[in-house]
């Protein structure tokens, strides 16, 4: 009688683990590798790009880019470096960039410094825009010049031998020190505009002032001193919020000539009165002032 051997298998589990082991090793291996190659090329030996053109640069990096300009302008006052690293950029619309910037840092309160340099930086674009009026210099051509004071020369007499018997001693002039001028504080308003107020046909006698902070906002309670021969009067901007919250107004009389200036300091703007529109109605005057102050966010501590 023969016996028959029976061939046992392998178990199925045991052969499993060994197709999942050999597997997991090659996953494993493999995220090893990559974090390895990752490490290496990021922290190790990463790649450093060098003479990269200001075209090529990202947006935020782009941005930068236009700051730093606008310090070294400011530094060396050299347009034409500032304009040939501004057309590096090779963007089509610069100025509209350089405006955007400017008011970005306007509406995050930037430094003042850094708001007149980006004002400045503008300014020679030819960006028209009214931060660019506030803040950048005023052009050389359009500084007032200094009038000299025409001197008034005197005939000179021309002296007599005359023979005195003793010689009087002539007194002595002492030189007097001159008390010598202060500067000038820079006032904190500035007369953004100034126009004729009409209304169509209609008599208008009103002297009204609009008073906005530096961020062309309207500023309510800011105190306002009209000045005529003989008279003074003191008004609010803020007590009309119908007409706006920076907006006060004043009523002239035919004939007299007003001075207005903020007591909060600001230029005296004179020569006010009621005169004829285009129509032959009687009009009066609209003056914005803007504040030259930046009110600037405290940063809390950390």
């Amino acid at each position: 009688m023969t016996r028959r051997h029976r061939s046992q298998p392998l178990p199925t589990e045991n052969r499993s683990v060994n197709r999942v082991s050999v597997a997991g090793l090659i996953l494993l291996g493999l995220i090893v590798g990559l974090a390895g190659a990752l490490y290496y090329a990021w922290v190790v030996a990463p790649i450093v790009y060098t003479n990269v053109v200001p075209a090529r640069l990202s947006e935020a990096h782009r941005i930068e880019y236009i700051y730093l300009v606008s310090q070294s302008y400011a530094v060396n006052e050299d347009w034409e470096r500032a304009e040939q690293r501004l057309l590096a950029l090779e963007d089509p619309n610069l100025e509209q960039t350089v405006a955007d910037l400017l008011e970005t840092y306007l509406r995050e309160q930037q430094d003042p410094q850094v708001i007149d340099h980006m004002a400045n930086l503008a300014q020679g674009l030819g960006v028209e825009h009214r931060a660019v009026a506030l803040f950048a210099p005023t052009p050389p051509g359009l500084q007032p010049t200094e009038t000299p004071t025409p001197v008034v020369t005197e005939p000179t007499v021309e002296p007599t031998v005359t023979l005195i018997p003793s010689a009087t001693p002539e007194p002595s002039a002492t030189a007097t020190a001159l008390p010598q001028p202060s500067p000038t504080a820079r006032p904190n308003y500035r007369l953004l505009s100034q126009g004729a107020y009409c209304d169509k046909g209609e008599d208008v006698t009103l002297l009204v002032v609009e008073t906005q902070d530096a961020m062309l906002n309207q500023l309510p309670g800011i105190e306002v001193l009209v000045t005529w021969e003989g008279g003074e009067d003191r008004f609010f901007t803020g007590f009309k919020p119908t007409f706006g919250a920076g907006y006060g107004d004043f009523e002239m009389v035919p004939g007299v000539s007003y001075t207005v200036q903020l007591m909060d300091g600001s230029p005296e703007i004179s020569g006010l009165r009621i005169e004829p529109c285009a129509d032959g109605a009687n009009g009066g005057w609209w003056l914005t002032f803007q504040s030259l102050r930046i009110r600037l966010t405290p940063t809390p501590d950390s």
